[in-house]
């Protein structure tokens, strides 16, 4: 007997999920292994483990719902983020001389 571990994300079907084979055969050691999974990964919002028999009937024995679960986030477009980003700003113009450097350079004091 082997045992199936189904372990989603938020919003995601549980058999959409990573599937992962184990042998664990009790409650407590899945649970245990439910918050490792969970610690390493806050983004898992469920894990369920099942165990299978060879002649392919299957049941769930154990599920844990991560309390501490963390938001997935969300994935941008290649294009969006180029196209989020602010132009540069326009650099100003150099000021025009004053009225005394204009003077001076029409006599021709630098």
């Amino acid at each position: 007997m082997s045992t199936e571990i189904y372990s989603c994300r938020e919003g995601q079907e549980l058999k959409q999920g990573k599937l992962d084979y184990s042998d664990i055969e009790d409650r407590e050691t899945a649970e245990i292994d439910a918050k490792r999974r969970c610690k390493l990964d806050p983004f898992i919002k469920k894990v369920a483990y099942y165990k299978v028999a060879a002649d392919g009937e299957f049941r769930m024995f154990f599920s844990y719902t991560n309390p501490n679960c963390k938001p997935v986030p969300k994935a941008r477009p290649a294009g969006a983020a180029s196209a989020a980003r602010k132009p540069a700003p326009a650099k100003k113009p150099a000021p025009k001389p004053g009225l005394l450097a204009r003077l001076m350079n029409s006599i021709g004091i630098k």
